[in-house]
């Protein structure tokens, strides 16, 4: 064959294939049946510097529970016992290193491949009474006693809200007063097709239950593939994650704003998936799959072309339906796990870049700081969790737990575990239970003073104007100070009066302190001290008893 024939080859085949493709493309009810009108690109991927720059503060992550769990997609914690939601169906309770089995949705199956059947718990949530709400792919949103693990359904797939099916309910958070918020990621695929989602145009939906009327609104639509929400700290508004972009948006509940929608951050170096608020204002967001300048998303780099897009859609779609029909003939477990695995987003997963990025972002949408692993061994992460001092990873890939200790990896302020109350030592108190004040004796006739200067008691007073004390004879006198309600004050310095003469003298204390002279006191002997040259005016401690 010469180069001419290559080349009459090549025209024939090229020819062929052309037709193929427009039949592929025009003839009608060919699978899949969704809408690929829309051309998107997302936003510039943002350089690794600043609060992204790359790390390996991941890549001694502890993998937990290794083998013993499939899939643990997502996390909630109440009453300092961690929760875990599973393939087959099950959320589970870890406690140490126990596994403990809380509540199942959907039917008995053989494997994953009959997902549909098994129910899929993505999202979840605790309110503060301790009612767990439950996303489950494939049965709805839920709620649920994990006491006794008794649940009841909310929302049903199939349900009508905004004119749309509900088709794959994927997270929730819940409000103060209650009410849900949560995502249907799409409108017209389920969980086990979500390939399909991401190259047709996005049906995602932000929706609002209303825990008074039991009704659902839609808050923001045509998300492409909505995944993970997360409220504010102070419930002003709230996230949702758009996967196939790159991207969160923020919906406004309250202030000038409120009902309103704005990107809140993008081009953001992966896929965004789960969310979570971090305790302290801000948030902590995972990429669930890692996409720069040298690892593409397929689906976004065809995002301009949409019949591209429809092309290699109904391409999967006609895979997918030769095992569905193989099935139908000849029903075989080969044929089932063939059809489940074409659109299931796991059939990526072998191909998706080593790299694992978890971002921790500002109120204001800013990227404070970011920690990778760079090694491949943490793959596919859907949520970071902080519970107590270590931030659990979560992945529906994986058959283990990521974790590791917020101190290794920087984040040591986000550690809520309550700090332990010191009760500090009693301070020795003197308390005066009579208002006298000290005792002056004069021993001989003759002027004598002796200055002893008593230790100042830690009781605070408040003492009026000074009141003129007049000796009538060398006989001790009292002065009687009359004390009002305790209040701080600072004591000025002593002064010292001397007695000239035998004769009785008036003596008028300048200052409300009386002069140090040998002090004889029956309430205050404990507190007595050596005699000093120079008594120095000493602060006045706090009161034990104060108003």
């Amino acid at each position: 064959m010469g180069l001419l024939g290559i080349v009459k080859f090549l025209t024939r085949r090229a020819i062929e294939f052309l037709i193929l493709a427009l039949l592929l493309l025009f003839l009608p009810r060919v699978p899949p049946d969704a809408k690929f009108s829309q051309s998107y690109k997302v936003a510039p991927i943002r350089p690794f510097q600043g609060g992204l720059a790359l790390n390996e503060k991941l890549n001694d992550v502890e993998l937990w529970h290794k083998g013993d769990l499939h899939g643990p997609e997502a996390f909630a914690d109440y009453k300092g016992e961690l929760y875990t939601t599973l393939h087959g169906g099950d959320v589970v309770k870890l406690v140490g290193n126990h596994i403990t089995p809380v509540v199942k949705f959907g039917k008995p199956c053989k494997g994953v491949h009959e997902e549909e059947l098994c129910g899929r718990p993505l999202g979840m949530a605790f309110d503060k009474s301790g009612v767990l709400y439950v996303a489950d792919a494939y049965y709805g949103l839920y709620k649920v006693d994990v006491a006794t693990g008794n649940k009841q359904r909310l929302v049903a797939i199939d349900d009508v809200i905004g004119g749309r099916n509900v088709t794959l309910p994927n997270s929730v958070a819940v409000g103060s007063n209650g009410d849900l918020f949560w995502t249907d990621s799409s409108t017209e695929f389920q969980l086990q097709d979500g390939v399909f989602d991401l190259l047709a145009d996005g049906s995602g939906r932000l929706i609002h239950y209303d825990s008074k009327t039991k009704k659902n609104s839609v808050l923001i639509a045509d998300l492409h593939f909505a995944n993970g929400v997360a409220l504010a700290q102070d419930e002003e508004f709230i996230l949702v994650s758009e996967t196939m972009r790159n991207r969160l948006h923020r919906y406004y509940l309250k202030g000038a704003k409120k009902g309103t929608r704005d990107v809140f951050i993008d081009g953001l170096p992966g896929m965004t998936d789960n969310l979570k608020a971090d305790g302290k204002g801000g948030f902590i967001v995972p990429l669930v799959v890692a996409v720069d300048d040298y690892h593409p998303a397929i689906g976004q780099i065809f995002g301009p072309f949409p019949l591209l897009r429809k092309l290699i859609a109904r391409i999967l779609g006609l895979v997918q339906f030769g095992f569905k029909f193989t099935n139908d003939l000849y029903p075989n477990e080969f044929s089932r796990i063939g059809a489940h695995y074409v659109g299931h987003f796991v059939m990526g997963s072998p191909l998706y870049p080593k790299r694992t990025s978890i971002l921790h972002v500002s109120k204001n949408g800013e990227i404070l700081d970011s920690i990778h692993c760079l090694t491949g061994k943490l793959a596919g992460i859907s949520e970071a969790h902080v519970f107590k001092n270590t931030l659990y990873l979560g992945s529906p890939f994986n058959d283990y737990i990521g974790r590791i200790s917020l101190d290794k990896i920087g984040w040591g302020h986000l550690n809520n575990v309550p700090k332990p109350t010191t009760t500090p030592k009693p301070t020795t108190t003197t308390t005066t239970t009579t208002p006298k004040p000290t005792t002056t004796t004069t021993t001989t006739p003759k002027p004598t003073t002796t200055t002893t200067t008593p230790k100042p008691t830690t009781t605070t007073t408040t003492t009026p104007k000074p009141t003129t004390t007049t000796t009538t004879t060398p006989k001790p006198t009292t002065t009687t100070t009359t004390t009002p309600k305790p209040t701080t004050t600072t004591t000025p310095k002593p002064t010292t009066t001397t007695t000239t003469t035998p004769k009785p003298t008036t003596t008028t204390p300048p200052k409300p302190t009386p002069a140090p002279t040998v002090t004889k006191s029956t309430q205050n002997e404990a507190q007595r001290q050596p005699v000093k040259d120079q008594p120095k005016a000493v602060p006045v401690k706090e009161s034990p008893n104060k108003n």
